[in-house]
């Protein structure tokens, strides 16, 4: 497991500690749940299942916004 901090509103965070209470789990076990479910994460998740040598991605924040999927390289990529 990677530790992570997450920024949510009140309302995100309150609805998933009422779906982690109702499942009995934590809130960070509820976030990383429905992030693995999410359709638009599991493309990239079989990517790097498919792919585990190709290395972290590395993204640049203030590029990101401007040049969008462009900025993100791998990190054998750097090498």
């Amino acid at each position: 497991m990677i530790k992570t901090t997450v920024s949510m509103t009140p309302e995100l965070y309150s609805a998933l500690t009422r779906s982690a209470f109702d499942r009995g789990t934590s809130v960070s076990r509820e976030v990383e749940t429905h992030l693995r479910e999410s359709t638009f994460l599991q493309k990239y998740i079989s990517v790097v299942r498919t792919e585990p040598d190709a290395g972290a991605h590395l993204v640049k924040p203030k590029t990101m916004r401007a040049k969008s999927k462009s900025a993100v390289v791998t990190a054998s990529a750097l090498e």
